[in-house]
C-alpha cells in the first residue's frame, strides 16, 4: 500500500493546530501573549516535523523525536522565560489540546464532511477553541481573586488578604502612581498620620461621587502569586473608612493595573 504525502498540507495542518493549542494554553496559564514568537515557534516545529517525517525511515523514531524533542522544545520556546512548573503544565496541556483538536479535525473531515472541504474542516476546528477562550475570559472577569499581601515600611510588616479588583482605576494625581486601598485599621497599625506624609486625593465610587481618601507611600508591598512574590516598591496606599471592609474576607483592594504585573511575573519567574 502506498500513500501520497503532501508536504504543504502536512505543514499547514500541524502549524495551524499547534498555534491554536499554544495560544489556548498561554491563555489558560495566564502567560504574556507573544504572538510573533508563537507563530515562529509553531512554524519551526511544523517544518521540523516535515523534515523528520520525510527523512527518518523508522516511524517509531519519528514519533519519539516529535513527542520528546520537538514538542517540548516548542513549549519552552513559546513560554521562555518561565519556571519548570509552567513548562510542565504547558507541555501537558498542549498535548491534551492537540489530541482534542486532531480528533475533532478527523471527525469533522471524515464523518461530517465525508472526506471533502479539508480547509473548511480545518478552520471549523478553531471554533470550539474560540468559544472556550471567550467563556474563560468572561468567567475570569466575574470571579473575585484574593491574594496574600505583605505591606512593609520602616521595619514594620503587616500581612493581610487583598481583593484584586479590575474596577479600581484610582491614581495618585501627585506622583502618578496606582493607588491600592486598605482598611483604615491597617493604616493605624502602620503608624497612622504620625508616621506618614499624608495627602488627600479625590475619588468617585457608587454612593460617593466626590470623596477624599488619605493617600501615603510605603516602602513596598509584596503579593503572593502561586508561591512566588510580586514586589512593588515603593507603593501608594489609601486608607478608607472601615465600613468598606466590614464583614469582608479582605482588608485591601488592589489596583487593576496589578494584573499586568502578575502576567509579567508569571512569565518571568520560576513558580
Amino acid at each position: 500500500m502506498s500513500y501520497e504525502f503532501y508536504v504543504d498540507v502536512f505543514f499547514l495542518t500541524n502549524f495551524f493546530l499547534d498555534f491554536l493549542a499554544v495560544y489556548a494554553v498561554g491563555e489558560i496559564l495566564r502567560q504574556k501573549k507573544r504572538l510573533l514568537r508563537y507563530l515562529i515557534c509553531c512554524a519551526v516545529c511544523s517544518l521540523l516535523g516535515c523534515v523528520l517525517f520525510l527523512f527518518m525511515q523508522s516511524y517509531d523514531a519519528y514519533l519519539l523525536c516529535m513527542h520528546f524533542i520537538v514538542n517540548p522544545g516548542m513549549a519552552v520556546g513559546c513560554f521562555f522565560p518561565a519556571g519548570k512548573k509552567i513548562y510542565g503544565k504547558a507541555f501537558c496541556l498542549m498535548y491534551f489540546m492537540l489530541l482534542l483538536l486532531g480528533g475533532g479535525m478527523e471527525w469533522i473531515y471524515i464523518t461530517v464532511a465525508g472526506g471533502r472541504f479539508y480547509e473548511l474542516c480545518l478552520f471549523l476546528t478553531s471554533v470550539p477553541v474560540i468559544v472556550f477562550l471567550h467563556i474563560l475570559r468572561r468567567r475570569r472577569k466575574n470571579v473575585q481573586c484574593f491574594y496574600t499581601v505583605w505591606i512593609g515600611h520602616q521595619g514594620k510588616s503587616v500581612q493581610l488578604q487583598a481583593l484584586y479588583d479590575t474596577g479600581n482605576s484610582l491614581y495618585d494625581p501627585y506622583v502618578k502612581e496606582p493607588v491600592h486601598i486598605i482598611d483604615g485599621a491597617i493604616f493605624d497599625s502602620l503608624g497612622g498620620e504620625g508616621e506618614f506624609l499624608v495627602r488627600l486625593i479625590p475619588f468617585s465610587s457608587v454612593g460617593c461621587q466626590n470623596g477624599m481618601l488619605k493617600a501615603f507611600s510605603v516602602e513596598y508591598i509584596r503579593i503572593e502569586i502561586e508561591g512566588t512574590m510580586l514586589e512593588m516598591a515603593p507603593a501608594v496606599l489609601a486608607a478608607a473608612d472601615g465600613a468598606l471592609f466590614c464583614n469582608r474576607p479582605y482588608q485591601m483592594i488592589l489596583h487593576g493595573s496589578v494584573g499586568e504585573s502578575m502576567e509579567r511575573k508569571e512569565g518571568n519567574v520560576c513558580t
